[in-house]
C-alpha cells in the first residue's frame, strides 16, 4: 500500500512535530549518506532545532569533516545552484518537471540510484531527485560536487 501525500504546513501538536522531526531527520541523513556513496560527492547537512523551553540543538551529517566543508563553501566563488523554501512551495519560477514514470512515493528504497525519477528544469538541465521535504527552518546550500541538503 502506498503512502499518501501530506500538505506541507507546520505541525501544531508538539508530540507529533517531535516524532516527525526525528523520523525525517534520520531519513534526511540516510539520503545524504546514500547520495554521497552512490554519486561520489561530498555531502553536508546542518540542522538547528530551537524548541520553546529547550536549548538550541545542532544536528549534522557530513561525508567528510564538516568544518572543512563549511570552509570550502565560504571560499568557493564559482557557479552555484542554491535552493530555498520557495523552490519547493509549488509557485517557483523554475518549476521542476517529472521525467519518467512518475513518483510512486511508496516509501520503499528503490535498487537503482535514481529510482526512475529524474527532475528536469524547464531550461532542460537535469537535477537530482528531490524526495525530501525541507522545512523552512533548514536553508539548503549547494557546493560544487557537494549537495548541502
Amino acid at each position: 500500500m502506498g503512502r499518501r501525500k501530506i500538505e506541507i504546513q507546520p505541525i501544531t501538536h508538539e508530540r507529533n512535530r517531535s516524532v516527525t522531526f526525528l523520523k525525517r531527520k534520520n531519513g534526511l541523513f540516510k539520503k545524504a549518506y546514500e547520495l554521497g556513496v552512490l554519486c561520489s560527492v561530498e555531502v553536508a547537512v546542518i540542522i538547528f532545532e530551537e524548541r520553546p523551553g529547550h536549548h538550541l540543538k545542532l544536528y549534522q551529517y557530513c561525508s567528510s569533516d564538516v568544518n572543512e566543508v563549511v570552509q570550502r563553501h565560504l571560499r568557493y566563488d564559482g557557479e552555484k545552484d542554491t535552493r530555498g523554501p520557495q523552490d519547493f512551495s509549488g509557485n517557483a519560477p523554475n518549476k521542476l518537471e517529472d521525467i519518467g514514470e512518475g513518483d510512486d512515493d511508496d516509501g520503499d528504497d528503490d535498487d537503482d540510484s535514481m529510482g526512475g525519477r529524474q527532475k528536469r528544469r524547464l531550461d532542460g538541465k537535469l537535477k537530482p531527485p528531490s524526495d525530501l521535504s525541507i522545512s523552512t527552518d533548514v536553508c539548503p546550500r549547494v557546493f560544487p560536487n557537494l549537495f548541502f541538503l
